[in-house]
């Protein structure tokens, strides 16, 4: 298990990541001694971002790392693998419920947590979601927090999974409208390149 100042190191790395231009998630896997870094890029990236990228998590990790730089849109080469979206994020006050939806092509899937659990339900319903669309999915959800509030009231959140009987966690960071919206979104930064090869 990481450290405090391995956390630390990393969540610095997020919040450096996350302000290259055109950065949209970043996701971690700690894979034996080398953690991996993945960074997702829209249109607004540019040409050097891989070289920034990876001299932030060099300056950054707390040890061995790698970066790849995934290009969405008109941000680079195509991503040709299917990837799973986040389609939306909503509550019912009444019923003390949370639901997200994740689509994957014209395939939808639909998970719900309690809403008492603030941020957690919304990895928690992500995960249930994803279950559907990627059967046998080991992760279970970890935590989740806000890492930063922008100017424009853009919420950035941090969400951890973990893999039980490996005992491997995996990180995402991403942005959204709203706390919850975003905690979805940094859970399918966090999973996504697990759950890539098993889609179709």
């Amino acid at each position: 298990m990481a450290d405090r100042s391995d956390a630390t190191s990393l969540d610095e790395l997020e919040l450096a990541l996350r302000r290259l231009p055109g950065v949209v998630a970043v996701g971690f896997v700690d894979a034996d001694a080398l953690l991996l870094v993945e960074v997702q890029v829209g249109p607004e990236g540019y040409d050097e971002i891989a070289r920034d990228a990876a001299l932030l998590a060099g300056q950054h990790a707390p040890g061995p790392v790698t970066v790849e730089v995934v290009r969405w849109g008109g941000g680079g080469p195509a991503v040709t693998s299917p990837r799973i979206a986040l389609v939306d994020v909503t509550t019912d006050p009444s019923a003390g419920q949370l639901t997200v939806e994740l689509a994957l092509g014209e395939e939808t899937a639909t998970g719900r947590a309690s809403s008492k659990h603030g941020l957690l339900a919304a990895v928690q319903a992500t995960v249930h979601a994803l279950r559907v669309l990627v059967p046998g999915l080991p992760y279970l959800p970890g935590w989740a927090r806000t890492i930063e509030t922008t100017p424009e009231r853009r919420f950035l959140v941090v969400a951890s999974v973990t893999d039980p009987d490996t005992q491997s966690h995996r990180r995402g960071v991403a942005e959204g409208g709203s706390p919850l919206e975003a905690a979805a979104r940094a859970t399918l930064a966090a999973l996504n390149r697990t759950i890539e090869p098993g889609l179709g």
